[in-house]
């Protein structure tokens, strides 16, 4: 069974879609939307860092959110929503426009299918992660590569097996940080003419 904390940690995961789905239909600047992952991401560390210093930030932090948290994050690590901030922003710094959306899209839609199909039916596991987990991942990318009109389907069909292959592997790095980022250089390397 999972835990009730899990699933509200998954809903608030899902609004990561803000980040490129505002880059995609709202923001059609790559500068501007660099501008503000920027300030959110020293806001979003400024409030992790001082949940760990500062007595008033971290009851708060404590009332709304420690319940949600994983172990690691409890002890010092930065927070999943801290690393999709950092991942968001160095994304759309590297890669194209339509590549920086699909991998970020993965990010959110994937990862959260894996976690929740894993936690719930993963059996086969593969540290901490399973097979199950993995596989259902990896349906909701491809459906969203098939869907996805502003790369090629086997690029964006590549971008979606390497996005699960960086969430199942046991690599020391956040999902969300290694996720876009890995499946995001598949997709320009793929895209790129020799």
């Amino acid at each position: 069974m999972i835990p009730y904390d899990e699933y509200i940690r998954k809903i608030i995961h899902l609004f990561n879609l803000i980040i490129p789905f505002g880059y995609l239909y709202v923001i059609n600047d790559k500068y501007i939307m660099v501008q503000i992952l920027i300030l959110l991401t020293i806001i979003f560390l400024f409030i992790d860092i001082a949940r760990h210093r500062i007595v008033w930030v971290q009851s708060m932090f404590k009332i709304l959110f420690n319940r949600m948290l994983r172990g690691h994050e409890l002890k010092g690590h930065l927070t999943g929503a801290t690393w999709v901030m950092i991942g968001s922003l160095i994304t759309i710094i590297l890669f194209s426009k339509p590549v920086a959306v699909i991998a970020l899209i993965f990010m959110s839609l994937g990862d959260t299918a894996a976690g929740l199909i894993g936690q719930r039916f993963g059996k086969h596991k593969v540290g901490n992660k399973s097979w199950e987990g993995f596989l259902a991942g990896l349906i909701i990318c491809c459906i969203v590569a098939i869907n996805f009109p502003f790369l090629p389907l086997k690029i964006s069909l590549a971008g979606a097996l390497v996005a699960m292959i960086m969430e199942l592997l046991p690599i020391p790095l956040d999902d969300n940080f290694k996720i876009p980022l890995g499946s995001g250089a598949i997709m320009m390397m793929l895209s790129t003419p020799i």
